[in-house]
């Protein structure tokens, strides 16, 4: 029974990690500035939704976020105008 019980808290332990993992929204790197921002996109955000995010870092330095083309939106990079 007691092997049962480890079985069962570390399952419910990798459970609450996935569940973690999977709530983890993009990112921005430290390779951002006033210049460009670099998003790590780990939640599969939508162009739309990055752009917000974008949008919402330039503005910090009176600037808009236009999307710099990629072949993914694994990283996705904005430049700051």
């Amino acid at each position: 029974m007691n092997q049962l019980t480890k079985f069962i808290q570390e399952k419910l332990i990798l459970a609450a990690v996935l569940i973690l993992l999977h709530g983890c929204a993009a990112v921005f790197t430290d390779a951002s500035d006033a210049n460009h921002v670099t998003f790590l996109n780990s939640a599969d955000e939508s162009l739309s939704q990055l752009t917000d995010k974008a949008n919402a870092y330039c503005q910090q330095y009176g600037k808009r976020a236009v999307y710099r083309k990629g072949d993914n939106l694994l990283v996705a990079v904005f430049d700051c105008r």
